[in-house]
């Protein structure tokens, strides 16, 4: 704490303590004094010791939390944490090494049949003599006949939306940060699954909102305690994903969905609803999306990126209609406009059938995929789902999960830890996530899968060096 108090000592009349101090614990967190996990000191310890109130220190401690620097848990007290873009980058891979089995990134499976459509609707396009969506300025929302094309999608996935209501965006996560941006600044609470995706606790460190996670089941996010924040904090929106949840897989039952829907009704909360994977179950179950049930208060987020085309960024935003020029105008202020490019191939394909074709064939692959996982892992699957893109499985008792996933990566096999997706003070649960969508041929897979049993079923070393 020396060079906090250093830094104390030498505050400039006016000068916020805890605006100081908070600046220097990220200094020595960025420069390895404080390293990712290590606990900090009681409040009551760093006041005495810098001579300053308690309340400044908590004020500091709860401004790193928010900053996604210090998570807090409550009777253990606060701990390092990197922040959520540098989890991803160490949980999940951006380029695949060489000898490495890649199961830490969610992607769909690509097989010669995308290869062959892409490289059709490229030649058609360029010999088109026309091209408006390489001329287009305008219109912001998105080209009509791109929207009109991404209301028929929608439709299909048992959700009905007027054009007005419908935005084109860079895909799901670009959405769900317009929805979020329209609603939610420092000073508002937003509420999420325990374990939710990524882009939204990344959103709350760039939006400056305060996100909270619920309590989870195997059907998602528990009704009774989201009525509980509701009834006790002012709720701004809830953030969640009803279809195969990332990273748990968990599918939200119809009746579930009324009963959140109603809720959010009573207490005046928006819902953003994340269904980039959708498209995977649509025609496969009769559930409806949330904001069938709540269109005045919801925002519905999805895109064709997990289940048509990885490269395919095009996404589809609804909105409440009396916050739709608001939207709008953030989108313009974000990036413009969705690339119309990427709107007019999507249009074309799902006109064409293409679309439904490919979701089709990547849901055939993800079935024999997770067939083959529920094979070798059953008895460790926590959550499943014959469509999902993943798995998460349970970490045996007698393993730590990072020791785990560093002995994984010795046999040349990267899974993904929990971290990247715990919201701000919610327990770390003993589970990985598995990826099904891995560049490999099927009999590489089951010897991963093989070669992750056998590690699962070992005694760990006693030391690690």
């Amino acid at each position: 704490m020396q060079n906090w108090k250093q830094v104390l000592s030498a505050a400039r009349q006016g000068e916020s303590k805890y605006k100081l101090l908070v600046r220097a614990i990220t200094v020595d967190i960025e420069r390895g004094e404080l390293v990712d996990g290590q606990r900090l000191p009681p409040q009551r310890q760093v006041s005495d010791a810098l001579g300053i109130s308690v309340q400044t220190v908590t004020n500091a401690y709860k401004e790193l939390e928010r900053q996604g620097r210090v998570r807090c848990e409550v009777g253990r007290g606060s701990f390092v944490s990197r922040r959520t873009s540098e989890k991803v980058a160490t949980s999940m891979l951006d380029r695949t090494e060489g000898t490495l089995l890649d199961f830490s990134n969610a992607r769909m499976l690509h097989t010669g049949e995308h290869d062959r459509l892409w490289r059709e609707i490229c030649r058609e396009l360029a010999d088109e003599p026309h091209q408006p969506w390489m001329h287009a300025f305008r219109p912001i929302a998105g080209l009509e006949h791109h929207r009109e094309a991404g209301a028929r999608w929608l439709a299909g996935l048992g959700l009905e939306v007027e054009t007005d209501d419908l935005l084109i965006t860079n895909g799901t996560a670009h959405a769900i940060f317009l929805a979020l941006a329209s609603l939610a600044g420092p000073d508002d609470v937003v509420l999420c699954e325990g374990l939710t995706d990524h882009g939204a606790i990344g959103s709350s460190q760039v939006l400056g909102f305060t996100l909270k996670g619920l309590e989870m089941d195997r059907f998602g996010l528990n009704p009774e305690h989201f009525e509980d924040m509701c009834g006790n904090e002012r709720i701004t929106a809830l953030v969640c994903t009803p279809n195969l949840n990332n990273p748990t897989s968990a599918v939200m039952p119809d009746e579930r969905r009324r009963e959140i829907a109603e809720i959010a009704r009573r207490y005046g909360v928006y819902i953003i609803e994340d269904d980039v994977y959708g498209p995977l179950l649509a025609g496969q179950q009769s559930t409806k999306p949330l904001r069938h049930y709540l269109p005045e208060l919801s925002f519905y987020c999805t895109s064709l990126t997990k289940s048509v085309l990885t490269g395919l960024r095009v996404g589809y935003l609804a909105m409440p209609r009396r916050l739709a020029l608001r939207t709008e105008s953030i989108l313009r202020v974000n990036s413009w406009m969705g690339t119309p490019l990427m709107g007019e191939i999507a249009a074309r394909w799902i006109n064409g059938g293409q679309a439904d074709d490919l979701v089709q064939l990547q849901r055939q692959l993800l079935a024999n995929r997770q067939a083959l996982v529920e094979g070798a892992l059953g008895d460790y699957l926590l959550g499943h789902h014959e469509y999902s893109l993943n798995t998460w499985l349970r970490v045996p008792d007698r393993w730590d999960t990072d020791a785990l996933l560093r002995e994984l990566r010795r046999q040349h096999i990267a899974l993904t830890l929990p971290d990247p997706f715990m919201p701000p003070g919610s327990p770390r649960p003993r589970a990985v996530r598995l990826c099904v969508g891995a560049e490999c041929s099927e009999a590489q897979m089951r010897k991963g899968l093989k070669t992750i049993r056998q590690v699962f079923e070992q005694y760990p070393k006693v030391h690690e060096f």
